[in-house]
């Protein structure tokens, strides 16, 4: 005597309910996962501050208590081929350059620069404005990573 076995399958109902709670935790867990990003990013670009403003320091330091007077790339660029910063800045929210805003006083004995643009807007979701270019170092009130 031959016995079949018969094969269970999968209901149609039972696929639903699987690929909905699929659905139900990816929904949650992306937006926090692209927030963790953002939060990575922006503390990489707060480090690419630090070193920035060091480097500005040691210059200096050489240069008898000033900082480099142009404003912009020029500006740091000074710290590039005076071996101060192996490279520009680069913010790895926007994938390039964003320090354009550096600026000295008139008598460069301050300075002040910031990451220009919206490019951390997913790390401050839940401030009030977004939007400000942070993270921004200046000598006078030193580090500001958020708005």
């Amino acid at each position: 005597m031959c016995m079949f076995h018969r094969k269970r399958a999968f209901t149609l109902i039972e696929l639903m309910i699987a690929i909905t709670i699929i659905a139900i935790l990816a929904a949650i867990l992306v937006p926090n996962f692209k927030r963790g990003r953002a939060r990575a990013q922006l503390s990489s670009c707060v480090q690419q501050c630090r070193s920035t403003a060091t480097a500005l320091e040691m210059y200096a330091v050489d240069n008898d208590g000033r900082f480099p007077d142009l404003s912009g790339l020029a500006g740091l660029g000074q710290l590039t081929t005076g071996n101060y910063l192996k490279k520009y800045p680069v913010c790895p929210a926007a994938g390039r350059c964003t320090f354009l805003d550096y600026a000295a006083t008139t008598t460069p004995d301050r300075f002040s620069f910031s990451c220009v643009g919206d490019n951390h807007h997913d790390a401050f979701t839940g401030y009030a404005s977004p939007s400000l270019n942070v993270p921004a170092y200046g000598n006078d009130n030193g580090l500001v990573d958020h708005p």
